[in-house]
């Protein structure tokens, strides 16, 4: 498997030291293993568009993926005429607070791309009503807000890019976004650092409960494939112990 590169690498490391708390597991994940999705998604806005794997061939600049296997779920907004949007999701089972994260790929900056939660299934055509966590076009813009019937609230938060410590980022380059959302409150990370010094509080006719996915959008370009890898949902749940044999520990030190 190759190796992310050095940038990629500590881009990783950043992440973790977001990750969520011990006794936190995972309950679904999207890695695009050897090409195939892992998790069933249905698509949002009634366009029909839901992520398709990928093998990237090795001139793509998104080869360099932060897992290092090429392979990712693409989500690609359609043409403009016919609105600019792409929103997928998937279930999260019996779970209302969770974490949401994962890796997404800027392409040319030329689209609103990022995570969504806390989505309907049953609003207008379908996810119609959810928060997003996205990065505007330019790349110079974080914003996290609400939709219902897929008219947009006023931004519950927003900050611009230049005052992350990796500051603005760049065109063909991986970033890390996750989300806690928790009753009404949310805290947001980008690459690492948590950007909510203090949680997002929700008090209008908060959203409890909603899948999780992944828009992209564009008011002025059409047909743009959003990169996304490594999706990962966690929950508030003991991770099992695997206990090991007092032989199994003094080899260990020996």
């Amino acid at each position: 498997m190759k190796l992310a590169t050095p940038v990629i690498a500590l881009s990783m490391l950043l992440s973790l030291a977001s990750a969520a708390p011990v006794g936190a597991a995972v309950y679904k994940q999207e890695r695009t293993p050897a090409g195939a999705l892992e998790q069933v998604w249905l698509p949002g806005f009634g366009v029909g568009r839901v992520f398709q794997p990928l093998v990237m061939p090795a001139a793509d600049p998104a080869y360099a993926n932060p897992s290092g296997d090429h392979t990712v779920a693409v989500l690609t907004n359609n043409a403009t005429a016919l609105g600019g949007i792409a929103a997928c999701a998937t279930d999260p089972g019996p779970y209302s607070d969770y974490r949401w994260e994962g890796w997404f790929f800027t392409g040319a900056g030329d689209t609103r791309r990022g995570l969504i939660l806390r989505a309907d299934p049953n609003a207008g055509a379908g996810f119609e009503t959810f928060y997003q966590f996205v990065i505007n076009p330019g790349l110079f813009q974080v914003r996290f807000r609400k939709f219902v019937l897929s008219t947009p609230a006023p931004d519950l938060a927003s900050w611009t890019t230049n005052t992350l410590p990796g500051g603005v980022p760049t065109a063909n380059s991986w970033h890390h976004m996750a989300v806690v959302a928790q009753g009404n409150q949310f805290r947001c990370f980008f690459d690492g650092t948590e950007l909510t010094t203090t949680p997002i509080v929700d008090a209008s006719s908060p959203l409890l409960t909603g899948w999780v996915g992944a828009y992209n959008f564009s008011a002025t370009v059409g047909e743009v494939p959003g990169y996304f890898d490594d999706l990962v949902l966690t929950v508030d749940a003991p991770v099992p112990v695997r206990s090991a044999s007092w032989g199994e520990l003094k080899k260990r030190f020996q």
